[in-house]
């Protein structure tokens, strides 16, 4: 079966450029943590499909703005995450919790807006939606419906998983000379497993991440082994493309483990596909990834790690130290698979075949119908 997207999807600017307003600009998008915006003025900020964006804790609100003075576009907040009024450092402009210009300095004598011009002085505000301890945000001035892209079922998953959600957080920024598509797919890819991953993540699988339809025909379904829950089979229409899994997985002790408020049954592998570029999972309730594929450019990918622990019972004073050896596992095994997608897509050109998807990837096709459908484009 070939696949639906070619060679131009991953490699032309033009096609890159549209992603961003047809898909990135449309879609929900993660945008952080709830609980580092949990301070009065705690802010984060990121930038989402192309544009600057500000999540402000406004009045125990969060909020999101676009992250530009509306005087010389001057960005309001510069760090990563902080907790600060919104000022901007340029010339002092003051604004109130819905984006409102509320005092400029000097403002008569140096400015001199007329009232109409006045009112008009405020920051593009976006939507926001929280889902349990996760941040979304939309771009579009007629925001997507929540649940036409997610369902509520699995918005009462991630609600139950992220309760459990420790203070603490820590993040990371890995740059990939690859399309952003191609991660999502990798992550989609059970099969790569054993060939890419044979040292770090194969051994601590018990049964295998399987969607359960290898050698089968995709209608049929074999029963779930040993404790996993299989996902449904894939469909068309945007809210199928994003849902979650769980498998068995060996998980070494540590006197930590018993110090925190682990979500779920044991020993599994949680994993969580939200669409377009979100993968979230969990070790056995005990640590929570959330890996973002950020498009930079069509062949520049920023991967965004997010990591904390379950809810700890008593303080642990090395948390730190444990989740940055988390983290660096977590890195370790992505760099496994960036070195092989940075030459796959150092490979492709224009003329290059598309590939050729077998009967186990036919979520891959799934997803991309439904790229294809936000991009306005038909199926070829």
């Amino acid at each position: 079966m070939l696949s639906r997207l070619s060679p131009s999807h991953y490699l032309d600017a033009d096609v890159f450029a549209r992603e961003q307003t047809h898909v990135f600009r449309k879609l929900w998008l993660f945008a952080a943590f709830r609980t580092a915006l949990s301070e009065p003025n705690a802010f984060a900020t990121r930038e989402l499909g192309g544009l600057p964006v500000l999540l402000q804790n406004c009045e125990g609100e969060i909020r999101a703005f676009e992250n530009l003075c509306p005087h010389r576009q001057m960005p309001l907040q510069k760090e990563a995450f902080g907790q600060a009024r919104m000022v901007c450092p340029y010339h002092g402009w003051v604004f109130d919790p819905e984006g409102q210009v509320k005092t400029i300095p000097h403002e008569q004598r140096l400015y001199a807006y007329p009232p109409e011009e006045r009112a008009g002085l405020c920051l593009k505000r976006y939507a926001v939606r929280v889902v349990g301890e996760l941040v979304f945000v939309n771009l579009d001035k007629n925001p997507l419906p929540f649940d036409e892209q997610f369902t509520p079922e699995l918005q009462q998953a991630l609600a139950d998983i992220t309760s459990h959600f420790g203070a603490q957080a820590i993040h990371a920024d890995l740059p990939a000379r690859y399309n952003w598509k191609l991660n999502y797919e990798n992550v989609l890819d059970y099969n790569h497993v054993p060939y890419i991953h044979p040292k770090t993540f194969q051994p601590l699988l018990r049964e295998g991440i399987s969607d359960a339809r290898q050698g089968q025909p995709a209608a049929e379904a074999a029963p779930a082994q040993d404790g996993a829950e299989l996902p449904p089979p894939p469909t068309a229409g945007l809210a199928a493309q994003s849902f979650w899994t769980r498998s068995p997985i060996r998980i070494e002790a540590w006197p930590w483990h018993g110090l925190v408020e682990r979500y779920g049954e044991g020993d599994l592998y949680y994993n969580f596909f939200l669409y377009p570029n979100v993968n979230f999972i969990s070790l056995g309730g005990l640590t929570f990834l959330l890996q973002q594929f950020h498009p930079v450019a069509p062949d520049r990918t920023e991967v965004r790690f997010t990591l904390c622990a379950a809810r700890e019972k008593r303080r642990l004073a090395g948390l730190p130290a444990i989740l940055w050896g988390h983290l660096k596992s977590e890195v370790a095994v992505l760099h496994e698979d960036l070195g092989h997608l940075e030459a796959l897509q150092a490979a492709l050109h224009r003329d290059a075949p598309r590939a050729n998807h077998g009967i186990y990837e036919d979520r891959l096709t799934a997803v991309a119908d439904t790229y294809l459908g936000l991009m306005g484009e038909e199926r070829s």
